[in-house]
């Protein structure tokens, strides 16, 4: 099943909403400037899964009764996370998203970075719409961990000695931030108590977590052709993902010298490739998978105060997905 049909058939039970929040965002995404509006075109398409706006709805449908501003609140989360794509290929130097040249590769640095404020600054003021102040304090305070954890990330490069605390630490604020935020978001605009918010909230980050690592475990494993973006750039910037972490304290000796060679030293070619062919990286990636999968144990886990219906099972099924993903 492509990604778009397993997608669809996750998303079914909010599949109207999404419908709305698909019209907002073509709204947020439009600007007197026709040069604007191309690059935005293009940049919609980065986006691919609608994870963060599908959260929103099915949150809203499993603890009450979604509202229109659901539509909004979709259209927000998804706005900031295609702000952060933005910044995040110019911080990478990637090339291609969604196997198409990303604005950097097209336009060089300063476009990406512009178009990004300028999306960002595009969702705050919708979210300043809405009825209550909760999306702007979820909006701002997602948008600190996020800065945090990539500033956080950039003064870790090139670090095999760090622990798993510092990895877990800074993937927390740079990805399961705006997770948890999506999930609370849902909540609060449907009448969830803060207690039930709270619960909602640990699902996001829980499954925020288990997202990263296994896209960590991609950038070193995947296939550039499924995955259709480009990957080996966290070796190739020296960011310190948990693959390469537990590959570093397993070796010693000669095999340590040589880790720390391709690690820090240029490579002729593609970094990725030359510690794929020194590594076994297999055994390293499911010992990844296994605390990938600790983390969606604690959100089916978060699912399990709610009662039965369609809403939950597609959570329980997209923690499934995130898990299984090859792209």
């Amino acid at each position: 099943m492509t990604l778009a049909a397993q997608a669809a058939d996750i998303y079914a039970p909010v599949a109207t909403g999404l419908a709305a929040t698909e019209v907002e965002l073509g709204q947020l995404m439009c600007d007197v400037s026709g040069v604007v509006n191309d690059l935005f075109q293009t940049v919609n398409k980065f986006g691919g899964k609608r994870l963060r706006p599908a959260l929103v709805h099915l949150f809203g449908g499993l603890v009450g009764r979604p509202t229109h501003e659901h539509a909004s609140l979709g259209a927000i989360v998804e706005a900031l996370h295609l702000s952060s794509l933005l910044h995040d290929d110019v911080l990478d130097g990637a090339d291609t998203r969604r196997r198409l040249p990303t604005l950097n590769a097209l336009h060089g640095n300063e476009i990406p970075i512009l178009l990004g404020d300028l999306l960002y600054a595009r969702a705050f003021t919708l979210s300043l719409s809405l009825s209550t102040p909760d999306a702007s304090r979820e909006l701002a305070e997602a948008s600190v961990a996020i800065c945090r954890g990539e500033i956080e990330q950039s003064f870790l490069r090139f670090r095999p000695d760090l622990d798993d605390a510092a990895y877990f630490s800074v993937i927390g604020d740079k990805t399961a931030a705006l997770y948890g935020a999506s999930c609370s978001l849902g909540a609060i605009y449907a009448g969830a108590d803060p207690r039930t918010v709270e619960i909602v909230r640990g699902f996001g980050v829980s499954l925020g977590m288990a997202f990263q690592i296994i896209d960590d475990c991609l950038d070193v494993v995947g296939d550039e052709r499924l995955v259709g973006k480009s990957l080996g750039t966290d070796l190739e910037t020296g960011k310190m993902t948990l693959p390469t972490l537990r590959l570093s304290r397993r070796l010693t000796g000669d095999d340590k010298r040589r880790f720390l060679e391709l690690l820090q030293q240029p490579v002729e070619g593609s970094r990725r490739e030359a510690m794929r062919a020194a590594f076994d990286f297999d055994p390293i990636v499911a010992e990844c998978q296994v605390e990938a999968n600790g983390h969606v144990e604690a959100c089916l886990a978060a699912l399990e105060g709610f009662a039965d219906g369609p809403e939950r099972q597609s959570l329980s099924r997209l923690c499934g997905f995130v898990l299984s993903r090859e792209y």
